[in-house]
């Protein structure tokens, strides 16, 4: 993503459900079908765990840090509640169903917040930094092998092309065309 686009998100995410949903996204490269999903039980917020889709990991600052402010104002807004999920509104916090698609739509994507986009942005950031293994990014983000893979490839073809521009006297510097 430019900076452009994450000052974007920034101003547009500005209530603690929209910040939940993209620091979901952002850090863990959550899809939106999983933090609709996402109940109060998948979170051990005292051991900063958290469980998206079936697979348990370590809760960031910044999805922490979210988690601990939505449900002040889930419970003040909802104090008896039987639902448990976590993304509750008007209409699913009568029942025990998870929020709508058109839920995250209203509240991001009609706003110009694309949570596809910040989540690959996420993966390709974390292939970038850990030498794009894909066994490693299927692992982490449970991912099928296919997209793994090519998520690597993707990665290391940016490595390359940061390599060869480095070998390069900055006099010389030229784009590279690709051939393929």
């Amino acid at each position: 993503m430019t900076d452009a686009e994450v000052l974007a998100v920034q101003r547009i995410a500005v209530t603690p459900a929209q910040r939940l949903i993209v620091a979901l996204a952002a850090v863990h490269a959550a899809r939106a079908t999983a933090i609709r999903r996402l109940t109060l039980d998948d979170l051990d917020l005292p051991n900063r765990r958290i469980t998206i889709a079936g697979q348990g990991q370590r809760l960031g600052e910044l999805p922490h840090q979210t988690l601990v402010a939505w449900p002040d104002q889930r419970r003040a807004t909802w104090p008896k509640t039987p639902n448990r999920h976590v993304l509750i509104n008007a209409k699913t916090a009568l029942g025990t169903r998870p929020v709508s698609p058109e839920y995250l739509k209203r509240h991001l994507l009609h706003q110009g917040v694309y949570l596809e986009r910040i989540r690959g942005d996420r993966v390709l950031h974390e292939a970038l930094t850990d030498g794009a293994d894909p066994l490693h990014l299927a692992l982490v983000f449970n991912l099928s092998p296919t997209t793994a893979s090519s998520c690597a490839a993707i990665a290391q073809n940016l490595l390359d092309d940061t390599a060869a521009v480095e070998e390069l006297p900055l006099n010389q510097w030229r784009p590279r065309r690709r051939t393929s």
